[in-house]
């Protein structure tokens, strides 16, 4: 049997207690992100803000372009975020001179007032007016999250939580621009308002449409039943938005859905129409009711299953457009793309975190969450020429961020020298290409 050695002996041979390397990171794509945010001018404008008593070392732009630097990253947390301070060739492919600590990041959060996160939502919705300035038409997914929060931050209380029944949450309102999957805007709300009052989803609507250019002129709008009130749809009408709400199946609407003549869609899916005039409402409404056929031992999807009766299962959708009930149906259940954009929010972005005591805090991090998203999600777009089919934040990362570099002087210069016969050196090469030809 071969001897295996003295094992004192090879580890003094391969020297495993030695820290004389190079200066390396995991980060050496980071780079990119640098260039697309000085194409922007985000550093300026997020300098243009203020908090009172930041402190000395660091102003609030500062900050804030940390907390943006640390999520492009997928640093989701303040720790995480703060031990780049540890990276200095990281910071050098951001651009950053320092960052602060995690102490330091938590009191600046602590210390924002309500005004910021409007300001950091603006500078979003500015960029997406820009960018979107050629959209003659748009349609706004209206939706909301759940967050649920450990401790006594402040604003929460208790609601509809699912995911953790009896504790208290937040309620985040989400408004996205369907055509491209932009955030237009994002708010906290008590856990108590997740049943989203007529005066809530005006809110929405309004903060939502002010992301849209003034050439975009045709306006749609989707939201599920929580947003289905005779205010709310009066408002949509008067502003001339084409709408497809899911309607609330009050016992009235139930009582004339299995009467209706139905027109078979094929297999189990069945389709037909009404017009319906709801309590208080003073004129009727274009209803479009899709009828499904249970199946005894089956699974199927239970958020279709808002009435059932006789073997079926029954959705409904008001609407004002002159559709075919059909092509009603069908873009209404696009709508689901939103559930996508909440869960890469929540997933590689930190949207359901709560990092702070104070609503106003988390009310900038969620600001700053939506800047971070659509930030990568206009990189995916205009660099990347990613438009149908997008890669993830994850799988982006993975490819063209996250790759071994080492910081090098040379020539009074400092280099970040990424490995010659990397796998996505192709794409990185033609991602650079393509950054430096990019103009807003």
């Amino acid at each position: 049997m071969a001897s295996h050695g003295n094992p004192s002996r090879r580890r003094s041979d391969f020297a495993l207690e030695s820290f004389d390397g190079p200066c390396m990171t995991s980060f050496g794509g980071a780079g990119l992100w640098r260039r697309f945010l000085d194409k922007l001018n985000i550093g300026r404008q997020l300098a243009e803000l203020c908090v009172p008593g930041t402190g000395r070392r660091f102003t609030t732009g500062q900050y804030l372009l940390a907390i943006v630097c640390g999520l492009l990253l997928g640093l989701q947390r303040q720790a995480d975020v703060a031990g780049l301070r540890q990276d200095p060739a990281a910071l050098k492919a951001l651009g950053l001179q320092a960052v602060p600590s995690q102490p330091s990041l938590s009191r600046f959060l602590s210390a924002c007032p309500r005004r910021l996160g409007r300001q950091i939502l603006d500078i979003s919705r500015g960029f997406t007016r820009q960018l979107r300035s050629n959209f003659g038409s748009a349609t706004i997914d209206l939706d909301g999250q759940v967050q649920v929060v450990r401790g006594d931050a402040q604003g929460a209380d208790f609601g509809y939580n699912p995911k953790r029944r009896g504790s208290k949450s937040y309620f985040v309102l989400l408004g996205v621009l369907a055509e491209c999957r932009d955030i237009l805007d994002a708010w906290i709300l008590p856990g108590s308002r997740a049943t989203v009052s007529a005066r809530v989803a005006r809110l929405a609507y309004r903060r939502s449409r002010r992301g849209l250019h003034s050439r975009t002129k045709r306006v749609r709008l989707r939201a599920d039943a929580a947003f289905y009130s005779h205010e709310f749809l009066s408002l949509l009408e008067r502003d001339k938005v084409t709408y497809f709400i899911a309607a609330c199946l009050q016992p009235k609407l139930k009582r004339l859905l299995p009467n209706l003549i139905y027109c078979e869609l094929g297999g189990r899916w069945a389709i037909s129409q009404l017009a319906y005039e709801g309590h208080g409402w003073g004129r009727e409404r274009r209803m479009v009711v899709i009828r499904e056929r249970l199946e005894p031992e089956g699974n199927r999807d239970k958020q279709l299953q808002l009435f059932k009766c006789d073997g079926y299962a029954y959705q409904v959708i008001v609407t004002n457009a002159d559709w075919k009930p059909e092509e009603v149906w069908h873009f209404y259940n696009h709508r689901a793309r939103i559930e996508n954009v909440i869960k890469e929010s929540a997933c590689d972005f930190g949207l359901d975190h709560i990092v702070s005591r104070k609503w106003s805090g988390n009310m900038t991090w969620l600001a700053l969450v939506v800047l971070a998203y659509n930030i990568t999600n206009w990189f995916r777009e205009k660099v990347l020429g990613q438009h149908a089919h997008r890669q993830t934040a994850q799988t982006l990362r993975r490819i063209l961020v996250e790759l071994p570099g080492r910081l090098l002087s040379q020539g009074r210069q400092w280099w970040l020298k990424l490995w010659r016969d990397h796998p996505s050196r192709q794409e990185y090469e033609r991602a650079l290409e393509r950054l430096d030809a990019f103009a807003l």
